[in-house]
């Protein structure tokens, strides 16, 4: 099925934050995490076809449905939904950081994959 691509661009920011530990903000108001963020930002222009399953992330393709749901493909949703977002930031504890940076990487080798055997 053939179509004229309808492509949205969403600027996504994943800001790396300390751990916060539920039990010692409880105990201590002016606890503020665990200090052990490093700082780190992901910086992505996620582009999106809104009739089919074509993802870029900076440029390059990614298979982002069924991996970074949440990260990504909820932009995907709004846009269909009327709710387009341009520019979005989103923080990630500093012990998930490197998991979601992991799998972005992979959801980028998948779609790489994915594009060399269409």
């Amino acid at each position: 099925m053939s179509h004229k691509h309808e492509i949205k661009k969403t600027h996504v920011t994943f800001v790396e934050f300390d751990d916060v530990i539920a039990e010692k903000l409880a105990l201590n108001t002016e606890y503020f995490g665990e200090g052990n963020s490093k700082d780190r930002k992901l910086e992505f222009d996620f582009e999106y076809c809104l009739n089919c399953n074509l993802r870029l992330l900076n440029g390059n393709p990614a298979m982002t449905q069924g991996i970074l749901e949440d990260e990504f493909e909820r932009y995907v949703k709004n846009a269909r939904n009327n709710r387009y977002q341009s520019v979005a930031e989103t923080t990630v504890q500093h012990s998930d950081f490197e998991v979601l940076q992991n799998l972005i990487r992979k959801a980028m080798e998948f779609g790489k994959l994915r594009a060399n055997n269409s």
